[in-house]
């Protein structure tokens, strides 16, 4: 993912308006237009990694999450069992809830009907 993408992203989640953003930060709305520009140029624009901090502090979005999108970490793999549904909370913290056959299945069921409605 691209650094314009990761912030848009962070933008989106965060529910605030580009201006919100920008002074929640502490940067401008200039600077956030062309870290956001980035993602149609493809230029991936460099930044400082306490930049990145005070946007994710200002967010509460994960800092490692957000270095693992821009690919400057990698990716934490998952060692996860089967039938454990993860939750992913907007900041990007994840839960991880280990789920009994019958529970399983169920949710199985679930989203086969929810798949179903959404190709109606």
């Amino acid at each position: 993912m691209k650094l314009g993408e990761a912030i848009e992203q962070i933008l989106v989640e965060s529910g605030l308006s580009i201006s919100a953003f920008s002074r929640k930060v502490g940067y401008s709305r200039q600077y956030i237009y062309e870290l956001l520009k980035s993602k149609e140029t493809g230029f991936n624009r460099k930044i400082q990694l306490d930049t990145l901090k005070k946007i994710c502090d200002a967010t509460n979005y994960s800092l490692e999450k957000l270095l693992a999108d821009i690919d400057y970490i990698p990716k934490p793999k998952l060692d996860v069992s089967p039938n454990t549904i993860i939750v992913v909370n907007k900041g990007g913290e994840k839960a991880y809830y280990p789920l009994d056959e019958h529970n399983a299945a169920l949710i199985d069921q679930l989203a086969k009907s929810l798949s179903k409605d959404k190709q109606k």
